[in-house]
């Protein structure tokens, strides 16, 4: 089901942002590698508490990163079939809409051509632009993001096509690769699984055709505006995107913690902390 990997020979020290982030990106590749695992053989491997493993497999659970079990924790299949968009839509719903109000109010400018990702935080960023007094191009291989834009007089709504996936709610395949190769805009709002100081990545092992059309996009886009929520930061995941230089911008929430924030604001790429606690 997957690759092999060797966990122990990864230098995760030199991309994760902190403790934390370390030591669950070791259970996500322990898990990639074992498929399942239980608490105290997690325990063992990490060297540390039960309490903590179980702190730790409860947020990478939240996350769909990972499937918790009866005293432990088990890999999610190829498919990823349970994990849909709305699975997504219910879990930090403030971050993403701090995250989605600024892209719309701060960074997306009148008259500008935008490529809009899937996924529950660039839905979040359609619903905002929904209602945009300006005209905008908008280019969305989702077909939720399309039918929420439609409704907006002032938007120029392409969708490139291909094959729908109903799970993701994205068009993906070779038809949908070459319209990308075809289309140059001023912004692409991209969304994430994990970020990490080695780059951005994707979940799914499904999700191979995703990452290569999100490849294409960020060569077309003269800006990259990474939406991803505070829950995302110091995970490594299944499918690596781009590199983090390769983004013009990453917008996360500020509910993260002063050790993620100042590992943040190290980096070349310029980061936001869009306020969740804004009337």
């Amino acid at each position: 089901m997957y690759p092999n990997f060797t966990p122990t020979k990864l230098e995760l020290r030199d991309y994760a942002f902190s403790k934390k982030g370390i030591r669950q990106n070791k259970i996500l590749f322990l898990l990639m590698q074992k498929k399942s695992m239980s608490n105290q053989e997690l325990c063992r491997e990490l060297g540390c508490s039960e309490a903590t493993i179980r702190n730790d497999l409860r947020e990478l659970d939240q996350m769909k990163l990972i499937q918790r079990t009866f005293g432990g924790a088990s890999a999610l299949d190829d498919t990823y079939g349970g994990v849909t968009i709305s699975d997504h839509l219910n879990y930090a719903t403030k971050e993403k809409f701090a995250i989605a109000r600024y892209v719309a109010e701060n960074v997306i400018k009148p008259h500008q051509s935008i490529i809009l990702d899937g996924g529950s935080t660039c839905l979040t960023l359609a619903r905002e632009l929904s209602h945009y007094k300006e005209e905008l191009s908008v280019v969305t291989n989702s077909l939720l993001n399309a039918d929420t834009l439609a409704q907006n007089p002032h938007i120029n709504l392409t969708l490139p096509g291909g094959v729908y996936n109903m799970t993701s709610d994205t068009f993906d395949s070779a038809g949908t690769l070459a319209y990308y190769q075809n289309v140059y805009a001023d912004c692409y709002c991209m969304s994430a699984n994990g970020l990490a100081a080695n780059g951005v990545t994707l979940t799914m092992t499904a999700d191979a055709n995703r990452a290569v059309i999100k490849q294409r996009i960020i060569q077309q886009a003269s800006s990259v505006i990474l939406l991803c929520d505070h829950h995302k930061i110091n995970k490594t995941c299944f499918h690596k995107v781009c590199d983090v230089s390769q983004l013009t911008l990453i917008v996360t929430d500020d509910n993260c913690t002063d050790e993620e924030r100042a590992s943040f604001e190290k980096l070349e790429t310029p980061v936001v902390f869009a306020p969740v606690g804004k009337p």
